[in-house]
């Protein structure tokens, strides 16, 4: 491999290895359940939802 390889794969390397660690980190410090659309709704919690699922009709 060349250099020109060698630099471009390295590169790319932090770039994807670093954006794992980043969001790794990141969900970490914000749960998925206190962010997002819904966040701390009472109409979101484990309970209701489980009910809601429940209530569906089922498909085919």
């Amino acid at each position: 491999m060349g250099t020109t390889a060698i630099i471009m794969m390295v590169l790319f390397m932090v770039i994807i290895w670093g954006g794992l660690v980043y969001a790794t980190i990141a969900l970490r410090r914000e749960p998925d359940e206190k962010v997002g659309l819904f966040g701390t709704s009472p109409y979101a919690t484990d309970s209701v939802l489980i009910e809601q699922e429940s209530e569906r009709p089922a498909t085919a």
